[in-house]
């Protein structure tokens, strides 16, 4: 892995699955290598592509191996395949070589007959080294096509790579009029979670999209063998679950009297049932992975609950076949439980793949808008769970809101994206609220947001006027609205006592009188008593000198060091990047604004006479040396005008 940009942070992911069966993923950053050692390994080069097409693998056998001649180069944008060899790139070698004795030292016919190389640096020499070059991809996979056994073990493996064979159905396909692959079970397995698309196999051969006279077979996997399955409300005579299989022209398989292939369908002859499987069995499946059930429920039948301790509600449940059912939903009617690792019920709090339940102390059901507990306050609070028992932080619910704890606010005002509520007894009030002693009335939007404020008359206000209620502070302005929490600009008295534009920092937990820095959204800004006037303007504060911008957003001019690191900003805040004259030294700073310290190689210049790259050493304030001589690991170095070593 190399970067041929600036920026060296990029990762690239790999995917690769393993003689074993085992599988992971590989983010691998510049510099990395991923050394392969076992025959049989699949490696995807492109694991997050779109469709199956655009998958990249590669089979790596034991001859390839054996000889260690081949490999991948990736950077950000290419894949470059290569293959070993020898030699120098003259290029590079010419370069430096005129680099060392001049521009023109190669012209006409000077340097014919010199080793150059001989005169090039240890480091230079390391660069114009050659060790590989590149070549096309089926140098790589030939190694594959040309030996047959492992061709049939790739092409039978290659589904674990690209599907989720974690989670495959095993079961013959049927329709109302015949049966595909003469009652013998296909593998349906999920191409990728989140959507409806599957792999379907038969033996060591993939089912084929392709509209031909009769159902086909592949070895590999293309964007052919690629089909959605699409779940239908109609259900079989025999109370089955059906589906349709659709190729990526969104024609259907049918499965007619006389004929199996892709086609228009007639009569119901596309609507295909898994008569291997229950519908609790297909259900548990398709929750797994397919689009819309991912919040849906395990299904069981023939379950026998178990009753422990003389407890009035089960503790247990075990399946038809007498199995202990352990980390999993149980349903009973209505209700539902959860069955840990060691089958017993759960209670109290939770997490579920990722999801908070509560499950009642004494009868263990998971409390939810649904069910026969309807019971949702714990410990003296009311909690919001939807009607699947997940609770629900930071959501409404009609005129109700929980907080991010998933606790309903009962009473008081809040702040809630942006907007101000009041809450009485859980609901956002909606009614007009009248203090006399303030002499205001309080207008709330039919959704509960607190809009303005008038006088007791319900005239308009004429002046900014502060409010207290719920021992907070509420802030109109001059024409009744609501101050916007967060940064606003508005006009006010400036310190010429004449209306000016500035910046006002308001929230209902600080009030309007902050004082100090506030970053917000990442911008920083500067409050003496809720209040900023510069605009487009610079101020010093506390030693260092900001500029403001219309936005009243602060951003720091000249020097800063951060981590270690010299940056520089313009008088305007713009981040300095590249070659930098700044009070009569040069600086050159990288893309992310860091000034380069040290030794560096510069860009290929072709400006003031010179031609080549040049060598620079920048001093610890990141100012390069000039037209100075200097005594630097034991060795004298001079650098020119220009900062050039010489």
């Amino acid at each position: 892995m190399h970067h041929t940009k600036d920026d060296g942070n990029f990762t690239k992911s790999i995917k690769v699955l393993y003689p074993n069966g085992k599988s992971g993923i590989h983010n691998l950053s510049s510099g990395q290598q991923l050394q392969i050692t076992e025959a049989g390994t699949i490696v995807d080069l492109e694991p997050y592509a779109k469709s199956a097409a655009e998958y990249n693998l590669l089979y790596i056998t034991q001859a390839q191996l054996d000889e260690g001649r081949t490999g991948v180069a990736l950077n950000q944008e290419i894949t470059l395949y290569v293959e070993k060899t020898s030699g120098q790139n003259s290029i590079l070698v010419n370069e430096f070589y005129k680099k060392k004795f001049g521009a023109n030292s190669l012209d006409g016919f000077k340097g014919l007959g010199v080793d150059r190389f001989s005169y090039l640096t240890e480091e230079q020499k390391k660069l114009a080294t050659l060790t590989s070059k590149p070549t096309n991809r089926e140098t790589l996979s030939n190694y594959v096509t040309n030996n047959p056994e492992a061709l049939a073990d790739f092409n039978k493996r290659s589904s674990n790579i690209l599907a989720d064979t974690a989670q495959i159905l095993e079961t013959p396909i049927t329709s109302v009029y015949s049966i595909l692959n003469d009652g013998n079970p296909y593998q349906i397995i999920p191409y990728k979670k989140g959507t409806n698309k599957v792999i379907v196999k038969k033996g060591s051969k993939y089912l084929s999209g392709k509209e031909e006279n009769a159902l086909q077979y592949s070895d590999v996997i293309g964007d052919d063998e690629v089909l959605e399955l699409v779940m239908i409300d109609n259900k079989s005579h025999d109370n089955k679950v059906q589906f349709h299989l659709v190729n990526k022209n969104g024609v259907p398989l049918i499965a007619g009297l006389s004929s199996q292939l892709f086609h228009s369908p007639d009569s119901g002859n596309d609507d295909l049932s898994f008569t291997a499987k229950t519908n609790n069995e297909v259900h548990n499946w398709l929750r797994e992975w397919y689009p819309g059930k991912g919040n849906e429920k395990q299904k069981y039948e023939g379950i026998e609950f178990e009753y422990k301790d003389g407890e009035n509600f089960p503790t247990a449940a075990k399946d038809s076949s007498g199995n202990v059912l352990k980390n999993t939903w149980i349903d009973q009617g209505a209700d539902y439980y959860y069955a840990g690792s060691d089958g017993v019920f759960l209670k109290g709090w939770k997490e579920i793949d990722g999801k908070t339940y509560y499950f009642h102390p004494d009868t263990r059901q998971v409390l939810s808008t649904s069910g026969s507990n309807g019971n949702h306050e714990i410990d003296g609070k009311q909690y919001h769970f939807d009607n699947k028992g997940v609770l629900q932080r930071s959501a409404w619910r009609d005129q109700s809101y929980s907080e991010a704890s998933g606790a309903f606010i009962k009473e008081g005002l809040r702040e809630i994206e942006g907007e101000i509520y009041y809450f009485q007894n859980y609901l956002a009030n909606t009614n007009e609220i009248r203090l006399e002693d303030q002499n205001v009335i309080l207008h709330f939007s039919d959704k509960g947001v607190l809009e303005k404020a008038s006088d007791l008359n319900g005239k308009a206000l004429d002046t900014i006027t502060r409010v207290n209620l719920d021992g907070k502070r509420l802030v109109f302005e001059r024409d009744g609205s609501i101050r916007k929490t967060g940064v606003s600009k508005i006009f006010l008295p400036g310190f010429d006592t004449e209306k000016q534009a500035a910046i006002v920092y308001y929230s209902l937990e600080e009030g309007d009188s902050y004082s100090g820095w506030k970053e917000i959204d990442g911008k920083k800004y500067r409050f003496k008593d809720g209040i900023h006037y510069t605009l487009d303007g610079h101020e010093t504060i506390e030693g260092k000198r900001y500029y403001f911008n219309n936005d009243g957003q602060a951003m720091m001019t000249g020097f800063e060091k951060s981590n270690g690191k010299i940056y520089h900003y313009d008088d305007k805040g713009v981040k300095q990047t590249g070659w930098q004259e700044i009070d009569g030294k040069w600086y050159r700073f990288d893309d992310s604004g860091a000034a380069k310290i040290g030794w560096f190689n510069g860009d290929y210049e072709t400006h003031h006479g010179q031609y080549g790259y040049f060598r620079y050493y920048a001093k610890e304030d990141g100012s390069i040396h000039q037209n100075t001589t200097v005594q630097m690991d034991g060795k004298t170095w001079t650098f020119d005008d220009k900062g050039h070593r010489r």
